[in-house]
């Protein structure tokens, strides 16, 4: 017969991993005390709506103890071993259907533990205010005992609550005034229930009025230490969140991780906006406060549910809308947003088509003609030829540009996806990949090359040890002298011949194998008759020194095109330069 057990569970082994292995840091306290503070007010709230002094007070002994107060609605005696001492077991659940009240943070019933990080006790007094006549002491201790005893004699505290911590070693720094002021502006800026400090100095309100702290841009200095170029109002038709996204003056990586503060009902959650934020939004540092979504139970990120999904796409149309919206009401302002961060524009407009129709007028593109706008592209009637090559574009755009042929480097990330976009926008877009452009239409056969045959014999022989053969063309420009062509597999030759000479003997066989396959794949010279240079080489009666200008004419045009020198290129180069200065100077 099969035995059933139950499980048992170490509660000091228990503590230990939630109080320091579930948070990040022991200062998340103060934000759990917070929290309890601020739910403990709301709950109170509930049966007194005419509240009116609600506030947090901590009193502090620099280095030894802080009292954390709140005036909320208190614990009875049964509440306290109901919520207190049963982890996981939240007071802002309904213990018999399990739903979390709404309006409050917590809802884990493990947040208290953390005070564990920075004291070997936690003392709590409290009185209720649903039974006013008793109040009670409860102390809990890390190896999981606790002690509820009635508080007599004397005068009763305050409805309310009252947490003492006493420091244990090495926590001391957080038992200070100073520190714990700037750990609840980091942590609770937006909170506008009043949070009194005090000690040997007095008491003073450590918080004010977020609708007062001053203006926007303000707001954004003081969280942010920076300048902005803007910001961008953050509001939720759904009511899912509000707040600022504040515009960086600096260009930054198009998946920059940025430090943001993303806030639960007013309590920090999170400076990492990945779960939230679209991921284009590197540009942008947001200060957000969200009502209706899930933490985990840490408290240090966003459940992933639907309801987050929803958020994460509602703030991608606000923040979109926004700047779709400066394209008419301050244009000046747009084109400076986009200069500084025209990728992740880019990244924006590849990914929204509203968007994209929005700013592919002043998006900026890289042509032979120069620096165009999306704007000037959509303007023109011829074709619009593309390269994703850096090094092709550059090797043919002045052929290009001499036949009156735009050519568009496309190299950049987004520009091939915004150019094809571009023509779904706008059909009287003509697009044509620079792989698919016949070269033979730019060159021409020259008449009366008589006269060139001794110096295209020469070329030939010349070239025949790099895999290239000579041919005499006309094309435009008529200032370039030659042109070097070359398919796929020629060029694939070619970098195997370059491998060969810096490779060991391990991989000669191999390279020399992949050569041998490849063997009879040849580059072009083309030598542009209509050039003058090329005109005054085929009428020299000296055919050395044609040979030689044909050899640094090969090796400018190979310099020229970006291809990687191989086999004493560059020496051959410079040993002819060397032979011309020596005759000019002869």
């Amino acid at each position: 017969m099969e035995e059933q057990f139950v499980f048992k569970v170490n509660l000091g082994g228990m503590i230990d991993i939630l109080a320091n292995h579930l948070y990040s840091t022991p200062e998340v306290f103060i934000r759990e005390l917070l929290q309890n503070g601020i739910d403990a007010i709301s709950a109170r709230k509930k049966q007194q709506s005419d509240l009116r002094d609600a506030h947090l007070r901590i009193k502090v002994d620099p280095g030894r103890q802080l009292v954390f107060t709140d005036s909320g609605a208190g614990l009875t005696r049964d509440e306290i071993h109901q919520f207190l001492a049963v982890i996981g077991q939240s007071s802002k659940r309904d213990l018999e259907t399990g739903r979390v009240y709404e309006d409050y943070i917590g809802r884990f019933g493990i947040g208290l533990l953390s005070c564990f990080m920075v004291s070997d006790e936690i003392l709590v007094h409290t009185r209720s205010v649903r039974d006013p006549e008793h109040a009670w002491k409860f102390r809990g201790m890390p190896d999981g005992t606790y002690t509820i005893t009635e508080l007599t004699g004397g005068k009763k505290p305050e409805i309310g609550t009252d947490i003492i911590l006493n420091a244990k070693p090495g926590a001391e720094t957080y038992y200070d005034a100073e520190r714990l002021t700037e750990l609840i502006h980091y942590y609770g800026l937006p909170i506008t229930i009043p949070i009194l400090i005090a000690d040997a100095e007095g008491e003073r309100q450590i918080n004010v009025d977020f609708g007062s702290a001053g203006s926007v841009e303000q707001l954004g200095k003081r969280i942010f230490d920076t300048d902005f170029l803007g910001y961008i109002p953050l509001e939720s038709a759904k009511g899912l969140f509000s707040g600022v996204a504040y515009i960086l003056p600096h260009a930054v990586s198009v998946h920059a991780k940025g430090s943001h503060r993303i806030y639960l009902k007013n309590l920090l959650l999170t400076e990492d906006g990945e779960a939230l934020l679209p991921k284009w939004t590197g540009f942008l540092r947001c200060f957000i406060n969200t009502t209706q979504l899930r933490p985990t139970a840490s408290r240090e990120s966003f459940y992933e549910d639907d309801l987050l999904l929803e958020a994460r796409e509602e703030l991608s149309k606000c923040i979109s809308a926004y700047l779709m919206e400066l394209s008419h009401r301050n244009p000046a302002l747009l084109e400076r947003i986009i200069q500084v961060h025209f990728m992740a524009i880019k990244s924006m407009a590849a990914e929204d088509e509203d968007f994209f129709r929005t700013f592919i007028p002043f998006l900026h593109f890289e042509t032979n003609m120069g620096e165009l706008t999306g704007r000037d592209l959509l303007k023109r009637r011829d074709i619009i030829h593309f390269s994703t090559d850096i090094n092709q574009f550059h090797r043919t755009a002045a052929l290009m540009l001499a036949q009156g042929q735009l050519l568009v480097n496309a190299c950049y990330v987004y520009d091939a996806s915004l150019l094809r976009m571009m023509q779904e926008y706008d059909s009287s877009v003509e697009l044509c990949p620079l792989a698919m452009v016949s070269f033979d239409e730019f060159l021409t056969e020259p008449e009366d090359t008589g006269s060139a045959s001794d110096l295209m014999r020469i070329a030939r022989m010349m070239l025949d040890e790099y895999d290239c053969d000579a041919q005499l063309k006309n094309f435009s420009p008529s200032t370039l002298p030659v042109f070097y062509m070359l398919d796929e597999d020629a060029e694939t030759l070619r970098e195997i011949r370059h491998s060969q000479e810096h490779s060991g003997e391990m991989f000669a066989s191999m390279l020399s194998s992949f050569a041998e396959e490849l063997k009879g794949h040849r580059a072009t010279l083309y030598l542009n008759w209509s050039n003058p240079l090329i005109r005054r080489l085929a009428s020299l009666e000296d055919m050395e020194k044609a040979r030689v200008a044909l050899q640094i004419l090969y090796v400018q045009s190979l310099l020229t095109g970006r291809f990687p020198l191989q086999g004493g290129e560059m020496t051959v180069f410079n040993d002819n330069l060397i032979r011309l200065l020596e005759w000019g100077v002869s």
